[in-house]
């Protein structure tokens, strides 16, 4: 993973992540990636490291897993994830998912997804 940027609360481990979230009453977004996965650094650099989508993405939990580490296989088959690189918005109160974005998505379609989960779990902020 080659972020540049640090999000306001992020975590490399899912149970570190999901308490955090349940603490703070914040949904979750779940960045599945793979080490050689050059779709995935095209999403990191050009749509994630982005200063719009990281403002939109300060209201949740983001929790970034490599697919092929026991944590991130073990979520990626829980929560269903087709490959890398895939966006996971997850409500852990409630254990469902909310939204998945699979690919490298362009930055408008990522904003409008966050957009509209945030309307669905009634986030003001967003």
């Amino acid at each position: 993973m080659i972020f540049s940027v640090s999000f306001a609360k992020w975590f490399n481990k899912a149970s570190e992540g999901l308490e955090y979230a349940q603490r703070e009453n914040k949904p979750v977004a779940f960045y599945f990636y793979g080490n050689y996965c050059p779709y995935c650094a095209q999403m990191e650099e050009f749509v994630l490291n982005q200063e719009d989508v990281q403002k939109k993405l300060e209201n949740f939990v983001v929790i970034n897993l490599n697919i092929s580490s026991d944590d991130g296989s073990r979520w990626a088959r829980r929560l269903g994830v087709p490959g890398v690189p895939t966006l996971v918005f997850y409500d852990p109160k409630q254990e469902r998912v909310l939204g998945v974005l699979f690919g490298s998505r362009p930055r408008g379609e990522i904003l409008n997804t966050i957009q509209r989960i945030c309307k669905m779990q009634n986030i003001r902020s967003c």
